[in-house]
């Protein structure tokens, strides 16, 4: 089977890392061959391992790209006319969009700054912009309908469905096709490792956060080491915090509140491997989101799921365990119903993995390779390509690949102002 992954950025960030884990693993049985679109030292390269079977295909900024053999080409999900236009596919090539973030699907009008926040910040701008769209609106939003019945857009998890529906104004009726996210290492559940951290726990706890330390982080950060902190000294409980990642905001880490009881221990950042060692060794459970919780899943820690926010935590925010979430979250923007005052969840957590630490590893591990595992998400992706889900371009109603006014005014400063996309 040949397989093309496109998604040209100079930066490590989530999509390079999970096309380029997916990549390795798919090489490993000798099967398929592999296709990278990605610039020259782009993150996606850069992250795939040598492979005879693997194709580099070079990408310039606004110089044309042609695919003109069969292959099944994975991006990240756009609408249409967001796709590059230096990328050009004829129709032996077939698309699978995969959306991974709550805005892959949303029409924003610009994505100049000052536009996104305006158009973020209520949903009556979405629906004055439908009205002045209104042809075009209905075109959008009958395709996307299309592709989600069809199995051609995948989501990562229901989090990122509901929103599109959501800005698409469309009803929740469709056959939705998720494909989650996963976790990918050398280091796997080690028993002997587990049962040896169960038989210490009662002593002192050390729990750890691991990511990278940014602003829809820091405040679900900072509210957990708080918590936990009180806790700690309310109980007498000895708790060892281990904060791996670093980050723009570093600086406002709330690193004020250690007692007697509770110490918080700044490793900073680790490579890949290391932080799977580090976890290994030192921490009994996790308090994490995204990929950095499933990396503990896949090592059996316990993992309490965090969420997202770019506000300060108010009050009452219930924690809970990664294998009681639903829809293949892994930490979404915090809403009313994540908040209940008085709860005692954080409490029920500890207590739980001071007495029931064993049965709360095998519970976790049972969950990640259920849902999270390379092994059942590579699985998926391949049953989807073999089941002619996938589309090709020529299938896309024509004014949906032209860019409005203002995708064509940012195209414009990128091209003749910026003279990059990067």
């Amino acid at each position: 089977m040949n397989i093309t992954f496109f998604f040209p950025y100079p930066y490590i960030s989530g999509i390079p890392v999970l096309f380029a884990n997916l990549t390795n693993y798919l090489l490993k049985d000798n099967k398929h061959e592999v296709n990278i679109i990605d610039y020259k030292n782009g993150a996606l390269i850069r992250s795939c391992k040598p492979n005879s079977k693997l194709n580099f295909i070079e990408f310039k900024d606004f110089e044309s790209c042609i695919i003109d053999f069969e292959t099944h080409l994975i991006i990240q999900a756009g609408l249409p006319y967001k796709l590059r236009q230096e990328l050009k596919v004829t129709e032996k090539v077939k698309i699978l969009q995969w959306a991974a973030h709550e805005s892959n699907l949303v029409p924003y009008l610009s994505r100049f700054n000052f536009i996104l926040k305006l158009q973020n910040s209520n949903l009556v701008i979405h629906k004055i912009f439908k009205l002045i769209n209104n042809k075009a609106y209905k075109i959008l939003s009958l395709w996307v309908s299309k592709m989600i019945d069809r199995g051609s857009i995948v989501f990562m998890t229901q989090e990122i469905y509901a929103n599109t529906i959501k800005y698409l104004f469309l009803k929740n009726t469709h056959s939705v096709t998720y494909l989650p996210n996963f976790s990918f290492g050398e280091n796997e559940y080690n028993e002997q490792i587990i049962l040896s951290k169960s038989k210490k726990i009662n002593h002192k706890l050390n729990l750890s956060w691991v990511g990278r330390i940014a602003d829809f982080k820091i405040h679900i950060l900072n509210y957990s080491i708080l918590k936990l902190s009180n806790y700690a000294f309310k109980t007498q409980t000895k708790i060892n915090f281990h904060i791996i990642g670093s980050g723009e905001f570093e600086k406002t880490l709330k690193l004020d509140c250690q007692n007697q009881y509770f110490e918080i221990i700044k490793v900073g950042a680790l490579e890949k491997d290391i932080v799977d060692k580090y976890l290994e060794k030192n921490i009994d459970a996790m308090f994490s989101m995204g990929t950095s919780a499933l990396d503990g899943a896949r090592l059996g820690l316990p993992v309490v799921l965090l969420d997202q926010s770019n506000t300060k935590i108010k009050d009452g925010y219930i924690f809970k365990f990664l294998f009681d979430s639903k829809g293949f979250d892994l930490g979404h923007p915090v809403s009313n119903s994540d908040f209940e005052i008085g709860n005692k969840t954080l409490e029920n957590i500890i207590n739980d993995l001071i007495l029931n630490y064993k049965n709360l590893s095998i519970k976790t591990l049972d969950y990640y390779s259920e849902n999270h595992s390379i092994e059942t998400v590579s699985t998926k992706l391949l049953n989807l390509i073999n089941n002619n889900s996938l589309y090709s371009l020529h299938e896309v109603d024509k004014p949906l690949l032209h860019p409005g006014f203002f995708r064509k005014l940012y195209l414009f400063y990128i091209k003749q102002i910026k003279k990059s996309y990067y």
